[in-house]
């Protein structure tokens, strides 16, 4: 809560008001104090005096005190449409969803239209476990504010948040046609269309590209003359523009790369997009040149790759929340590629190669794309396991199988619900564990729902708790025996750590980059029996794993070695490949005209 939410012409006291601010724009906060107390002394419930005691005490973080001269406001006249509402932000900050959520009932009867009082009474109303009733808020606003994009935002991401991704798109898809100008509209369709089935690949692709042409449109930016030396043979310097140089799965597949180059033909420069840092991220600044660049603009940014004369850029957040991708419009080095953190194209005009596999990216594919595809031989992934692992533990052949899945519950679609439910009814003595860093107990109840209006017992479900510590989220895949693969967009990190924890996943294999990563993951290592065709061979082999105990426990004393023996943790072998591809990209360049893009 910050100062100035009191407005003038509204205020019972409107001296008080006029001078109070005076002495706050001044820097006087004493003296303002002294004015409020002194007419509090008079009139304890001086709406205009409590109000403004409020706003100060939520300057300096006092929310229980602003709370107790919110509640005076009201108790003394509870049309104070403004004291509600400062109530219900207050109490919300608070956690006392019960009695913000009346605050904000009150406020929004008098203004339906305000997204910011709605979103306040659905966040309260989810948080109390009314998952529905908070739905139907920001449905009535919706309905109230039909021209409003925060409208379609605030209630697509309750659906997200809640599980209903389908039905979020379809609101925001609709939202969109109508605003068609609200482009944050047009980025939750691009980036959340990844998690969901049914998507022509194509028509998603157009809408990167949509969302990249108001990125071009706003650039003021020229294009840098490029001087940069046309050697086949030189050493690179190769700029990375990550938010994840810390303990994150992107972290996990970028440290064996950029670690085992050859530093006489590659040069790492890392460009730090994020704020947030740990011991992961002294490990790369101690290793690389690194940049940040968290709170700086898309001109400054720009500016810093240019200056540091860089051969090839490559962006590994794509059009994820927080990327920086407008700053490479125009471009900002001779070749611009996109790798790892996004599954599906970019949509920019600038960005040359995006670097995949043959089986995630096959060349009947590339229609898919608006970059050229850069194929890595094998896959296109190199994991380095965590050095704080537990060992793989030992399963009890007596206890009733466990499958689970530790991937993000917004990867759980329905068909991957359906799938899996069919698993559970096939093995009705087995049970299934789910884990998600949004795991509140209202969306555990939420989560379990799901399987249970599907005919599975909610006994038979574990919900887990988000575990922060990577030995202890390791640790917990002793208690599966089976992982199953979410689809279409299939598990990375949750595959490669349930593997390296010697629990066999099994996956769907389908027909784009997202549903088609555990595939290439398992084929690296040489598990192709656990990759399914279609929904019917998924349970098939998740129940004959679970039905053989002895092989299955010995599959999980295997699992491990055969991992760290394959080409998915050779990190040597993969950055030499990885230096020969952008090697490739160079060589193409230097053969090209002054200025041509490197995918010419």
């Amino acid at each position: 809560m910050t100062r100035g939410p009191i407005h003038s012409d509204i205020a019972t006291n409107p001296g008080l008001f006029n001078e109070v601010m005076s002495w706050l724009e001044r820097g006087g906060e004493d003296r303002a104090l002294w004015l409020i107390n002194e007419q509090l002394g008079r009139d304890r419930n001086d709406p205009t005096a409590n109000k403004l005691r409020a706003m100060i005490h939520g300057a300096h973080d006092q929310y229980d005190n602003a709370a107790a001269c919110l509640r005076r406001c009201v108790g003394a006249d509870p049309t104070d449409m403004e004291a509600q509402l400062m109530l219900g932000n207050v109490l919300l900050t608070l956690r006392s969803y019960e009695e913000a959520a009346a605050a904000y009932h009150i406020y929004v009867k008098s203004a339906p239209t305000d997204p910011g009082a709605v979103m306040g009474l659905a966040q309260c109303l989810v948080s109390l476990g009314r998952l529905e009733d908070g739905v139907r808020a920001m449905e009535d606003g919706n309905a109230a504010s039909p021209d409003d994009a925060n409208m379609y935002g605030c209630l697509a991401s309750i659906l997200v948040a809640i599980g209903h991704i389908s039905r979020a798109m379809e609101l925001v898809k609709r939202g969109y046609a109508r605003l068609p100008q609200a482009k944050g509209l047009l980025a939750f369709l691009v980036q959340n269309s990844n998690f969901i089935e049914g998507v022509d690949p194509v028509e998603h692709r157009q809408w990167h590209e949509e969302l990249c042409a108001g990125w071009v449109g706003l650039s003021q930016r020229p294009t840098p003359a490029f001087t940069n030396s046309k050697e086949p043979g030189r050493m690179l310097r190769v700029g990375f523009m990550s938010g994840d140089f810390r303990h994150h799965a992107c972290a996990y597949f970028l440290r064996g790369l950029l670690f085992n180059f050859d530093r006489t033909r590659i040069q790492p420069v890392c460009y730090m997009t994020n704020n947030i840092m740990d011991s992961l991220t002294t490990m790369f600044m101690n290793a690389f040149e690194m940049r940040q660049f968290a709170e700086t603009d898309d001109d400054t940014l720009a500016a810093t790759i240019v200056a540091d004369r860089i051969d090839i850029l490559i962006d590994c957040a794509g059009q994820f929340e927080g990327n920086r991708l407008p700053s490479l419009i125009p471009r900002v080095a001779p070749i611009q590629c996109t790798f790892l953190g996004y599954p599906n194209t970019t949509g920019m005009p600038t960005m040359d190669y995006r670097i995949v596999d043959a089986i995630t990216d096959p060349p009947e594919n590339d229609s898919h794309l608006s970059e050229k595809a850069a194929r890595l031989p094998g896959c296109f992934l190199c994991f380095t396991p965590s050095r704080d692992s537990p060992e793989v533990g030992v399963r009890d052949m007596n206890a009733p199988i466990s499958f689970g899945s530790f991937n993000r519950l917004d990867k759980v679609t329905d068909g991957t619900l359906d799938v899996w439910c069919r698993v559970l009814a096939a093995n009705p003595t087995s049970t299934m564990t789910i884990k998600s860093r949004m795991m509140t107990r209202e969306l555990m109840d939420a989560a379990i729902q799901r399987f249970t209006s599907r005919g599975i017992e909610a006994s038979r479900i574990i919900a887990s708790d988000y575990v922060p510590d990577t030995r202890s989220h390791l640790s917990m895949y002793r208690n599966i025996d089976i992982a199953l693969d979410a689809f279409p967009y299939n598990g990375t990190t949750t595959t490669c750590e349930s593997i390296w924890m010697g629990v066999p996943v099994v996956t769907l294999r389908g027909n784009t980059h997202r549903a088609r990563v555990g595939t290439s993951l398992l084929t690296a290592l040489g598990l192709e029996q656990l990759i399914a065709s279609d929904a019917d061979q998924y349970v098939q082999i998740a129940s004959q794993l679970a039905a053989d105990r002895t092989a299955l426990a010995a599959m999980r004393t295997g699992l491990r070695p055969r991992m760290a023996a394959s080409p998915l943790c050779d990190d040597v072998g993969y950055s030499r490949k990885f230096e020969a591809l952008l090697r490739e990209m160079w060589a193409r360049w230097c053969e090209t005209p002054a200025g041509s893009p490197g995918k010419s």
